[in-house]
């Protein structure tokens, strides 16, 4: 095992193996989510369109493709050779009961603050009642950097991901920011440049993320063997 490692940490394989694995991670990553993809032409070409519930939906399969990309993009990490397509769909399938509830339970937080945002933002602006709900939508948003890895990595209750997420959040409050500008420049530079960049930009940004989670991800298996 150890000299096939030493084999695929040759720079001259290891470059070209990174960039097939990314395009497949974006590739289905792409499939995985072609609701929500569908929902964006959709709502480019006609604005109007536009519609809360749709999006709801539309979002619902993001949660268990988050999980399965991060969970392939740390094994990268860790193995350095992977069979991409194997491990990214029995991921899928392995944690899909477990990330779409932890999802689900975000993506409607999420929703309620948006509609408790835009009711008080419309009706009573002077109160700064908004303000609020737009603080809470941003820590729900930030949890998502830290519950979907752990998730993908560790069988815990719900309760427990979000309490860890919560305190990590703090905690490596140097990565939580590090990893909002990531997205934030990603996002910046798909609109300034080409939507293309969607194929390969999600498994880049989950294996940056995955780098630094494995400093959390120790942290946690140090702590569950002291338990």
């Amino acid at each position: 095992m150890s000299k096939n490692k030493d084999f695929f940490d040759k720079p001259l394989f290891t470059l070209p193996s990174y960039l097939f694995w990314f395009l497949q991670g974006g590739a289905y990553f792409f499939i995985t989510n072609i609701l929500l993809v569908l929902f964006i032409t959709a709502t480019a070409i006609n604005p109007d369109s536009f519609n809360l519930i749709i999006l709801f939906i539309s979002l619902i399969p993001l949660g268990p493709s988050l999980s399965a990309l991060s969970a392939s993009t740390s094994e990268i990490l860790r193995e350095k050779s992977i069979s991409f397509s194997s491990y990214f769909f029995k991921s899928y399938k392995d944690n899909f009961v477990s990330s779409l509830k932890l999802w689900l339970i975000i993506l409607f937080l999420l929703s309620l603050m948006f509609v408790d945002f835009q009711y008080f933002f419309l009706n009573m602006p002077k109160y700064g009642i908004h303000v609020i709900f737009e603080i809470l939508a941003i820590y729900i948003a930030l949890l998502i950097l830290y519950a979907i890895p752990i998730n993908s990595r560790f069988e815990m209750k719900t309760k427990d991901i979000f309490i860890l997420s919560s305190y990590y959040i703090i905690k490596k409050l140097p990565i939580t920011i590090l990893k909002s500008a990531i997205l934030v420049g990603s996002f910046y530079l798909v609109s300034k440049t080409t939507s293309l960049l969607i194929i390969v930009l999600p498994s880049i940004i989950s294996f940056i993320f995955s780098f630094y989670d494995n400093t959390i991800f120790t942290d946690i298996e140090c702590s569950q063997k002291t338990a």
